[in-house]
Formats: C-alpha cells, sequence, structure tokens
C-alpha cells in the first residue's frame, strides 16, 4: 500500500536515489546524457536538508521504502519537485503526492499553484489539470536544461495570472 507522508531528514539518502534513478532513467527520452549526468550531478543527499525543514515536502512509501518525494514552495505557490521511482510510475504515486501537495496549498489559501516540467513530465501535468505557459532553459553547470513553466488555477482569480520570472542565475518561477 503507498502512504504518503511528511519527509524527514533520514530520508535524505534514499529521497537523493529515487530523485538520480528518476533523472537518468525516466527523463532520457527527451534530454541528452551529458544533460542527464548534469542534472543529477549536482545533487547530493545533504542538498534536501534546508527543503525538509522549511517546505513542505512530502515522500511516498511502499511497505517503508521511499518511492517517490514532492516539494512545495507554500510562499511563492512553486511545486518545486516531484519524482517518482521508475519501479513505480503509471501507478498513481505521482498522482498521490501532488494531490497531497495541492491540498496544502488549497488549505493555505493559494489560488494557483506553478512549477517547472521537464520535458518528459508535461503529459502527467497536463492530466493533472496544468496548463503550459512557455518553455525556457534551466541553467546547470556546464549546461541549459529545457523545461516548460506550467499553472493550474485552484480557485477563480480575480487579478492576474500567476507566470513564470526570469532570475538572474536561471530561471526560476
Amino acid at each position: 500500500m503507498i502512504t504518503i507522508r511528511r519527509a524527514k531528514q533520514e530520508d535524505r539518502e534514499s529521497i537523493w536515489r529515487v530523485h538520480i534513478r528518476a533523472i537518468k532513467e525516466i527523463c532520457k527520452s527527451h534530454y541528452s546524457e551529458d544533460e542527464l549526468q548534469t542534472w543529477s550531478g549536482v545533487l547530493k543527499p545533504w542538498r534536501y536538508k534546508e527543503a525538509i525543514s522549511s517546505k513542505t515536502f512530502f515522500v511516498a512509501e511502499d511497505s517503508d521504502v521511499i518511492i517517490g518525494f514532492g516539494q512545495l514552495d507554500q510562499e511563492n505557490g512553486k511545486v518545486e519537485a516531484m519524482y517518482v521511482c521508475p519501479d513505480h510510475i503509471r501507478r498513481g504515486v505521482g498522482r498521490k503526492i501532488l494531490h497531497a501537495l495541492e491540498s496544502v496549498a488549497q488549505e493555505s489559501d493559494l489560488t494557483s499553484l506553478h512549477l517547472w516540467a521537464s520535458l518528459n513530465a508535461i503529459p502527467f501535468y497536463k492530466s493533472a489539470g496544468y496548463t503550459a505557459q512557455q518553455q525556457t532553459s534551466y541553467l546547470l553547470p556546464f549546461s541549459m536544461v529545457a523545461r516548460v513553466c506550467m499553472v493550474k488555477k485552484l480557485t477563480y482569480r480575480l487579478n492576474r495570472p500567476p507566470t513564470c520570472q526570469i532570475e538572474s542565475q536561471g530561471i526560476r518561477s
């Protein structure tokens, strides 16, 4: 049975392994080997410490094994990460994680969420109600990786729709 729970500091190594596998195995259909190596090469288990402490960070477990994770920045209404172990894709794991993040966002009175989707993840997010806004590239050491800004309205919003913004050191939303 798949369960979703808040991440703990002792989960960092498992989260890292899921993250690396997802990039190298799932994203290879849309990115070159050099892009995948650069993308996964910047990841280290210690890099999750701050996010687990300060963000909404969930893990998905199956029989006490972490098989996916998702991270939400509530202040900015941004889904910052969502990855599922390749052995568990297309089994509803990603949908459960995304639903948990969206529920927290709605409880926080956010009216929309945005994210940067890898090219291979666009169909998943579209099926979850997100719409593509723009494609751009994300600066990694020695490489640019293509991605697409996507937005989902959680409730009716009268003021301007959310947009993705360019930051001086790469792209952020």
